[in-house]
This record gives structure tokens, sequence and C-alpha cells, in this order.
């Protein structure tokens, strides 16, 4: 049966890139849109727009998980920066962060993205995307590089309020309720992993670029959680360079041992593009098709999917990624050549094509090395208790 997907997005994301901030990625949502356009997607599709299908998030949603302080503090920026000039330094977490007078404006339409396609798995939905979000490192009271809220966090917590009948049969009771977060985007998820560092109501595991200085300087291996949460949290660093065959063997045992495990109820998924070849900050190897593949095995799971988009810094090359994503949560394989698009005039012939193949750079991570980090992640998900699986879910009309 072809699954139910549907995906949000808001027309007027684009107008938020900022040169000066240095935000590129709503330009790229915004190429990556007229992509899924022309590719025809959204006939396989539950389109939502924003405005007609949901709404930007309010401040009571987002003050969830980000406090009083903080969420008055991005208001603030957008009418009246100068009286909050002062209070910059206590919001921010890094020197990456760059506040402009729009945060506010852009984090509500992503996070609210984010909430509504969560919303859409608690209505039945098979899969909901909202490439918007994936805005993982941001902590309760401040920003951390381009992540003012962190959407991830907020559709995660409300997966885990979600209504009986739902995600889950109703008398299995709503307090045993799991969620299983997967971050691809090869940064690691700070700010998702301090929220849930805790508790063993979510599962995380993040595949990310680690080394002395790389961005945001967090996801050691040995950071598998503590007291209620302890291993299940589940980090695995790689060095530079990592390609299809790394990715793999690092990633699809770790990802299927967990969902044996761990049993969880729902997936949400940060499918950035940093680890794709030729990312400008990412510094890994994994071809489109490599990526693509672990997106495949995501939907094989048959399991309630929210993908959100996350990070990338090379522009076509993250559209490409998210617009393969997209179909192939749909099932439908594209065709190789890029449709014709203006946007598309000021790239050479040789990038038109579905894909990104492989730089040629050296592959820092060793055989040995991807094992012992992978059998680490296998025995510390062993430790856990063994989980029952949920009913299978009731869909609602």
């Amino acid at each position: 049966m072809q699954p139910r997907v549907s995906y949000f997005f808001s027309e007027e994301i684009g107008v938020h890139a900022s040169v000066e901030g240095q935000l590129l990625k709503p330009h790229i949502l915004k190429l990556t849109h007229e992509l899924i356009k022309a590719y025809e997607l959204p006939q396989h599709l539950r389109m939502c727009h924003c405005g007609t299908s949901w709404q930007p998030a309010s401040a009571a949603d987002i003050n969830r998980f980000h406090t009083d302080m903080y969420v008055a503090f991005l208001q603030e920026l957008t009418c009246n920066a100068a009286s909050v000039a002062a209070d910059v330094l206590n919001h921010v977490l890094n020197q990456s962060v760059c506040f402009a007078e729009n945060a506010w404006v852009y984090s509500s339409l992503y996070a609210g993205g984010s909430l509504a396609a969560a919303q859409a798995l608690v209505s039945g939905d098979d899969v909901a995307i909202n490439l918007m979000g994936g805005q993982t490192h941001a902590r309760r009271d401040c920003a951390s590089g381009f992540s003012f809220v962190n959407d991830a966090v907020l559709a995660i917590l409300h997966l885990l309020r979600a209504p009986p009948a739902s995600l889950e049969d109703a008398s299995s009771g709503g307090e045993t309720r799991r969620v299983l977060f997967l971050n691809l985007d090869g940064w690691h998820s700070s700010g998702v992993e301090e929220a849930f560092f805790t508790t063993n109501r979510v599962m995380c595991i993040s595949l990310h670029r680690y080394a002395e200085g790389i961005f945001p300087g967090s996801g050691g291996a040995r950071d598998t959680g503590m007291d209620g949460g302890k291993a299940h949290n589940i980090n695995l660093p790689v060095s530079d360079g990592l390609d299809d065959e790394g990715f793999k063997l690092l990633l699809l045992p770790v990802l299927h041992a967990a969902v044996e495990r761990y049993c969880p109820h729902c997936i949400v998924c940060c499918a950035g593009a940093g680890v794709i070849s030729g990312d400008r900050l990412g510094c890994l190897n994994v071809s489109l098709e490599g990526y693509s593949a672990v997106i495949k095995e995501l939907a094989a799971l048959s399991l309630p999917l929210l993908v959100l988009g996350g990070g990338g810094f090379t522009q076509l090359n993250a559209a490409k990624a998210w617009t393969s994503a997209t179909a192939t949560l749909c099932g439908v394989e594209l065709p190789r050549e890029l449709p014709n698009l203006d946007s598309l005039a000021c790239y050479p012939p040789h990038e038109l094509q579905l894909a990104v193949p492989r730089a040629t750079m050296a592959d820092m991570n060793s055989t040995a090395a991807l094992e012992a980090t992978r059998d680490a992640a296998l025995e510390t998900i062993a430790s856990q208790p063994q989980q029952t699986k949920p009913l299978p879910r009731l869909r609602l009309p």
C-alpha cells in the first residue's frame, strides 16, 4: 500500500535568507521546493502549506521547551532589537550565533512546521516531512549555530504527549510511549541530546563528524546518558572523509539493533545534508545514493516517521539530497536529469544531474575504528531492557 506522506512548507521561507547573518538555508529550501514541484512529487504528497493547513508556532508552543526569558528576547528582536542588545550574550552558546531581527519569525515558521508534522503522525500519516526543521543545537535558554529554536525537541515532546488511539493502542498507556531520534546531519545534535539525556522516553542516535574544534564541540562516544536515560544516548563520532561503505557499516546495524531492542512507537530523523560529499563545512564523503539508501532503510521499518531537514552548506547538493529523500519516502524513482529551472541557470551542465559524486578526499576512518565504534554502540543498546513492541497503530478517519 502506498504510504501516506505529508509535506510541510511555507512559500514565504525564502525571504528569511540573510547574507549578513550567514543564514543560507531559507534559500536552499526555496530551491528544494522548486525541484520537488518540477519533479511532480506533490501528486504523491499531502501538501500542507503554512496559513492554510497549519500556522507558525506560537510563544506558548515554543515555551514547551524554551524559557520565558529567551522567548521574550527573540520576540523583542523583531521590532525593538536595540532594547535587548545588552542581553545578547546571555542567549548565545557559541561564537557561531548571529542574531538577526527575523530570528523569531523564521524560527516560528520552521518550528510550527515541525509541530504540525508531528501532529500529522498523531493523526495517522505514515510519514511527515518538514525540511524547514531540524535545528537541533538550540538549548532551553540560548541559540547555537543557526539554531534559534529547537524544533526537533518540540516535535518529540508533542509526540510523547500524543493522545491514545493514534501512535499506540489506548490500552497500553500513554506513559509508555517511546520516540527514537536519529541524526544524520553531520553535526552532533547537541540540544536534543541535552534535552533527553536523563530519560528513557527518547533514544537518541547521532552520527556526526567529531574532532577538536569541530562544531558544536560535543558528541563523544562515551556520552551514553545518565540516570533514567542511561544507555539511551548513542553517539557515532567519525573523522573526515567517511564514505558510503563506512556510513552503512556504522549506522545501519546500530539503527536496526535500536529499533529491535527499544521498540519505538515512532522515529524522528534529522536528515541533514552535511554528510553529503562536497559540503563546504561537512567534510564527509557520502554520495547521494548512499544517503538515499539510508532513508530507504528508515522507510522500510514501517514505523511512523517524521523527517526534518537539518543543515547543509553546499546549496545545490543540499537541495538534491532533500529532493531525493522526499522521492524515496514516496517510493518514487526520479529521472537523473534535473528539471529545467531558471534558478539552475547559473550552474554548470555537469552539476545538473540528480547525483553528487564522491570527492577525491582521504577517508580518515579505518574499518577497524568504525567497527569498534559500532560494536561499542551495539553493546550499549544491548544493555537496555528489552521493550515490548507496541500494538498495531490505529489509523484515525
